[in-house]
């Protein structure tokens, strides 16, 4: 695999969803594979209130082409229709060419032991973890690694777990780095941990997706963070 260009970044903004872990429920590449769409849904813990999530980011500039959310005192399928169905995500999908979209199955997919997120799900400052990804050939692997390190932050110490600090993540395919952080945005200002939870491949694009681990009411947040690349 050659060098891998454009990364992209977008994190679902944290709002005050506590303890969640939302179900990634789709992800499609356009048929041309420049635009890439991420759907998120579930029930916000502890309040029986349903979420989602659209994103669609453009795989050739690492441009996030729109990103919106809804939450209501409905079931979690309820608002996900009510959103997919709106008149702005239709317009969206329509001309990104995701109406109907090509729904990518997974080249990885990591199964969780738990219904809730974990702190321990995640790995934290200085450590390291290897996930062997086919992205074209049957058997054939690729390691893609993630890094996490620490990142200055104005996060009140005592939010944390002793041990664990704010910090950034990079990511690399063969040794080759597709993302690192070069600062903690705003709404990743108290992550500690990090996992990578899912790759898709469509073609020469792939999206990443990955959980950011950071203090929620009960246990933590698991946020979703997204990174888009062309390989080449």
């Amino acid at each position: 695999m050659q060098r891998l260009l454009f990364p992209a970044l977008i994190l679902l903004t944290s709002t005050a969803w506590a303890g969640n872990r939302l179900d990634i429920v789709r992800v499609a590449f356009s048929p041309s594979g420049e635009r890439v769409l991420a759907v998120v849904a579930g029930e916000l813990d502890g309040s029986g209130f349903g979420a989602a999530h659209v994103d669609v980011l453009n795989t050739s500039t690492g441009a996030t082409v729109y990103s919106t959310q809804q939450d209501a005192d409905a079931t979690a399928p309820a608002v996900l229709a009510q959103l997919l169905t709106s008149a702005p995500v239709v317009n969206v999908f329509a001309r990104s060419g995701l109406n109907p979209g090509l729904t990518s199955v997974p080249r990885y997919r990591r199964a969780y032991s738990t219904a809730y997120a974990s702190w321990s799900d995640g790995i934290g400052t200085g450590q390291s973890r290897t996930t062997p990804v086919s992205f074209w050939t049957a058997g054939i692997t690729a390691p893609v690694q993630l890094s996490v390190f620490r990142l200055p932050s104005n996060c009140p110490a005592d939010y944390l777990n002793p041990g664990d600090f704010p910090s950034g993540f990079r990511l690399s395919v063969r040794g080759r780095v597709v993302y690192q952080d070069k600062a903690l945005p705003a709404a990743r200002n108290c992550a500690a941990r990090y996992s990578l939870e899912r790759v898709d491949v469509r073609g020469n694009r792939a999206l990443f997706t990955l959980r950011a681990f950071g203090p929620g009411f009960e246990g933590p947040d698991a946020d979703p963070v997204f990174v888009a690349v062309t390989l080449k």
